[in-house]
Order: structure tokens, then C-alpha cells, then sequence
């Protein structure tokens, strides 16, 4: 009876073959689109291959997040995700600011 293996080649290739499938996606959406522009001279937002394109890049951002230990912002926390959006965008900046606050006040009460 022969026993399965798993060895770090395998995972390696399959993550590849993943890749490669992923891009390849990408780039038939994108070929359909092009196509579409040349032979309709326009490609309209709400077309079916926008949203296919669409559904391809989102599938390889996705899967890159999901190879991430903690995500995009690499804490598993949503007062990081204010933090990194107020640091462009006052009213986040303020909720942080009031979040803060109430944590301060927590702690200080115990």
C-alpha cells in the first residue's frame, strides 16, 4: 500500500499552475475587451466583459490576500484600517480620534 507524500515541490508547483491560471484569466478579459473596442469602437461600462475583467483581477487580489498571514494591513484589527485610512481622510482620522479616546477612558475606569 503505497502512502501519499506531500513535499514542498508539489505545493510550490500547484501554486504556480494557480498563478499562471489567474493571469491567464487577466489577460483573456483583457484580449475580449480589446476586441470588443475595435469591432464596436467602444466598450460601455456596464459591458459583460468589464465585469468579467473585472472578476478576474479580483480573484488574483484575493488570492494574494488571502497569502498575507494577516491581510492587507497586516493586523487583524478594524481600528488598523481606520488608522491607515485617516492618514489621508480627516473624518477617519477623527473617528480614530474619538476611539482613542474612549479607550483611554476605559482603561483609566478599571
Amino acid at each position: 500500500m503505497k502512502m501519499a507524500t506531500v513535499n514542498n515541490n508539489n505545493v510550490d508547483e500547484s501554486e504556480e499552475e494557480l498563478k499562471a491560471r489567474l493571469l491567464r484569466a487577466v489577460k483573456k478579459e483583457v484580449k475580449q475587451i480589446m476586441e470588443e473596442a475595435v469591432t464596436r469602437k467602444f466598450v460601455h461600462e456596464d459591458s459583460s466583459s468589464i465585469v468579467s475583467l473585472c472578476g478576474a483581477v479580483e480573484a488574483c487580489l484575493n488570492y494574494k490576500l488571502k497569502r498575507r498571514p494577516l491581510g492587507l494591513f497586516r493586523t487583524n484589527s478594524t481600528t488598523a484600517l481606520l488608522q491607515k485610512v485617516g492618514k489621508s481622510y480627516a473624518p477617519a482620522q477623527h473617528v480614530v480620534h474619538i476611539i482613542n479616546n474612549i479607550e483611554t477612558n476605559i482603561e483609566a475606569n478599571r
